[in-house]
């Protein structure tokens, strides 16, 4: 019997080597996942979700079909069905996050024996993989859909049948972020050339349909402002101050994967650098937009690693342990790039800011949830989330790009807070009420429309604040 034991481990040690590897990452994932406040799309995500559950489409209550990333937002609205709590509207992204790593494993094999496991624990554990896994938002998705329809796209050469699991993937990714589309001349190049049964290639006409479809609003979200480009890129490479290592590993990497595996290398690398450089001529700057590149980033180091210990032997696994623990956060709690001890917190990136309502105190809280207390506030879905829907919302531009882009004329042609319904006013209202003045919105106000922020909060006092937002405590109209 022991020996039995013994020679099914033996054969299945990678798979037992993957299982702990997911129960360790689940842990990271799942560790305080209901904790930090939401950072402003998150409540967007979750707010249509909810929507999802009643109406059974997610439409806003000013009308808005909110038609973006619609698998993640019904799976999302699934996870909600048992209660809606961050945990719950969080929880989707740790699945992701999980199958991520799952698909680095086979993506890993591919190139040598050791390197699905490797790849898979660097995924794992990899700070930026830990916190996008924990996020009510679609980046982990988008991220998973992009490279599992390339490999089932590079799978299909062996098994025809492969193509149609990877046009699923293409459209999902797609619909996630229409940044996607740029997979689709690789899809049609690699159907027409490559599948040995050439009665497959009709199927490039889907791919071809979507990159028509979708191109002009490509078009629509570039810059047309070229001095930005570079301020954009050094912004970007800011980011990976602490993890310059990875970039020095990851280019010998690519080089000794080109050498094993040409095509799929080629297919991993051309869309993402192509990807990688358009994010550098949208109009706004958000980290989260390149967030997808840190898989390849991640693989390719890995597999290096694999190359060596392969060639090297057992030396080099004190090598991979150093890469593992020494730029853990075990080491340093601030800039740490791998996550072994567990985290509560939400990554710090100031192009992702959160309003923490979950710090306002109970009392307050209460009030402002009471059906009389009148609220008046610039962004909604924050406090449809955690408070109740608002009675009136300022006009504001979420990107900083003009004056409003939350206003919404909605069937009986009113002008409506996008996301919430609640009509768009500049006017100090008749009665009593609280205003919750968020920093996120505050910041893109025009000079003219603070003014008239001002004139609104004439005469009221600060009942609460924190880093994030203020709540004025505001009377019926003094004059």
């Amino acid at each position: 019997m022991i020996e039995k034991l013994k020679k099914h481990y033996t054969n299945h040690k990678q798979v037992f080597f993957l299982i702990i590897i997911l129960i360790f990452a689940l842990f990271l994932r799942v560790y305080a996942l209901g904790s930090p406040a939401f950072w402003i799309d998150e409540s967007i995500s979750s707010t249509a979700s909810k929507m999802i559950l009643q109406k059974g489409l997610p439409i806003f209550d000013s009308g808005a079909f909110y038609s973006r990333a619609l698998v993640f937002h019904y799976l999302q609205s699934f996870c909600l069905l048992f209660n809606s709590t961050e945990f719950n509207a969080r929880f989707i992204s740790v699945i992701f996050g999980l199958l991520t790593i799952v698909l680095a494993y086979f993506i890993g094999k591919e190139y040598s024996k050791s390197g699905g496991i490797l790849s898979a624990l660097f995924v794992a554990i990899f700070y930026l993989e830990v916190f996008f896994s924990r996020q009510a938002r679609f980046y982990q998705l988008f991220q998973l859909m992009f490279f599992l329809s390339i490999y089932l796209l590079y799978k299909s050469k062996e098994n025809p049948k492969y193509i149609y699991l990877a046009l699923i993937a293409l459209v999902i990714t797609i619909n996630t972020q229409l940044a996607g589309i740029v997979l689709i001349p690789f899809f049609i190049i690699y159907m027409i050339f490559f599948l040995k049964q050439k009665k497959y290639t009709y199927l490039s006409i889907i791919p071809l349909g979507f990159l028509v479809y979708k191109a002009i609003s490509v078009f629509g979200m570039t810059s047309n402002f070229l001095p930005r480009i570079t301020l954009y890129i050094n912004r970007y490479f800011s980011y990976a101050s602490n993890m310059y290592y990875l970039l020095i590993l990851f280019i010998p990497g690519i080089i000794w994967a080109f050498y094993k595996k040409k095509k799929l290398t080629a297919l991993i690398l051309l869309p993402s650098f192509i990807l990688l450089f358009g994010v550098f001529f949208i109009r706004v700057f958000a980290f989260r937009y390149i967030y997808f590149f840190v898989f390849p980033l991640i693989l390719f180091s890995s597999l290096l690693m694999s190359f060596l210990y392969e060639k090297y032997g057992k030396i080099m696994l004190i090598s991979i342990f150093f890469l593992i623990l020494l730029p853990s956060n075990l080491f340093f709690p601030y800039t740490y790039v791998n996550v072994i001890s567990p985290i509560k917190y939400n990554y710090n990136d100031f192009s992702a800011p959160e309003i923490n309502y979950l710090a306002i105190p109970s009392n307050l809280s209460e009030i402002l949830k009471q059906d009389k207390t009148i609220i008046f506030t610039l962004f909604s879905p924050s406090i449809e989330w955690h408070i109740k829907k608002p009675d009136y919302a300022f006009p504001f531009s979420m990107n900083g790009i003009g004056k409003d882009t939350i206003s919404y004329n909605n069937s009986n042609n009113q002008r409506v807070d996008v996301y919430s319904g609640a009509p768009i006013s500049t006017e100090r209202p008749n009665q009593s009420f609280y205003f919750i003045l968020d920093y996120f919105s505050a910041i893109k106000l025009k000079p003219d429309q603070r003014e008239q922020l001002q004139k609104i909060l004439e005469n009221c006092t600060i009942s609460y604040e924190n880093k994030d937002l203020q709540i004025y405590d505001c009377p019926q109209n003094y004059q």
